[in-house]
């Protein structure tokens, strides 16, 4: 049991802003409600909604400073609340949040029982970090919109970031046929993951390059660039297909027969624990880009921006 008034490090904001509003500061450790539990943290994934909320364009109602960032984390369960019985202190866990209030740039945080899942076996602290924002939106995106199938053609933009690692295996796994963009230097690591054609986005038109080689169209996209991008991939997709975008769909103006989507992911402690299940069974790597310490994470949301990461950037809260 923790004793009231114990104090954590954590990375809050008090305004919106650049990366350099990111500060350490003493917090007090969040209680431990009823239906919770209260997780000592190892490790917290970086990723674009983190820069985003930091930002300000992206707003929760109920958002006050000061607001600690982060949405995801492993961790040891350190303490359980009264109603959630079936889990138990020490235990190894990962978790993902999209709630005000919970932030994981911290030491501690306090979160339902229900977004909880083991962490996988087979992984460290810092690996296991990087699976559930990026692994659920990859999994809700590939199984729960796009329903992708074997034989289905599938265009994957941004391949080479976070949630595009995983779509790629997710997709592969289920024998789809894999399309991706990303610059050349990741293309015999996502060749690895299951990737079937790979298009430099930087020497080469995209949309020339499928087409040349699917003139019918293909059937799915998924989007994690955004903007132009998201714009420009409805040509390759043939009538009655699908494109999801995890950013945004500002640009997106279908004029055929094509369902849009815009994907925000969903934390779901039984998603994540199929998650686990397909790491420990060898059929999902997790791939790490730099890890930071939490003290840090400015230069871990710089790295980001850059958005030539290849996999996931994760603070270390025991460096």
């Amino acid at each position: 049991m923790m004793d009231k008034g114990q104090r954590m490090q954590a990375i809050a904001i008090t305004a919106f802003g650049g990366p350099d509003r990111l500060t350490l500061m003493d917090l007090p450790v969040p209680p431990c409600g009823p239906d919770q539990v209260l997780i000592k943290i190892q490790a917290a994934g970086v990723g674009m909604w983190d820069v985003k909320v930091r930002q300000g364009s992206v707003r929760l109602e109920g958002q006050q400073f000061p607001l600690v960032l982060g949405w995801e984390s492993a961790g040891t369960i350190e303490q359980v609340g009264a109603m959630a019985t079936e889990l138990d202190v020490g235990t190894q866990v990962i978790c993902a949040t999209y709630q005000v209030g919970i932030g994981h740039y911290a030491h501690y945080v306090a979160v339902p029982a229900h977004l909880v899942a083991p962490a996988p076996s087979s992984l460290d602290a810092l690996h296991a970090a990087a699976l559930p924002v990026n692994g659920l939106t990859a999994y809700q995106a590939i199984y729960d919109l796009l329903k992708v199938q074997q034989g289905k053609t599938l265009l994957i933009t941004g391949a080479a970031g976070g949630t595009g690692t995983f779509a790629v295996q997710l997709a592969a796994r289920v024998g789809a046929h894999v399309i991706v963009t990303a610059r050349s230097n990741h293309h015999p690591y996502l060749q690895q993951l299951g990737a079937t054609e790979l298009i430099d986005y930087a020497q080469t038109d995209f949309v020339n390059a499928v087409h040349a080689a699917h003139p019918e169209g293909i059937d799915a996209v998924l989007d994690s660039v955004g903007g132009e991008t998201a714009a420009r991939s409805l040509q390759v997709v043939r009538d009655g297909g699908q494109l999801v975008t995890i950013v945004d769909l500002e640009q997106v103006t279908p004029t055929r027969h094509i369902h849009t989507q815009l994907l925000y992911f969903r934390p779901y402690g039984r998603q994540l624990a199929e998650l686990t299940k397909l790491v420990d069974a060898g059929h999902l790597a997790v791939h790490l880009d730099q890890v930071f310490p939490l003290t840090e994470a400015r230069q871990a949301h710089e790295r980001l921006e850059t958005r030539h990461h290849q996999g996931k950037i994760v603070l270390n809260m025991q460096g």
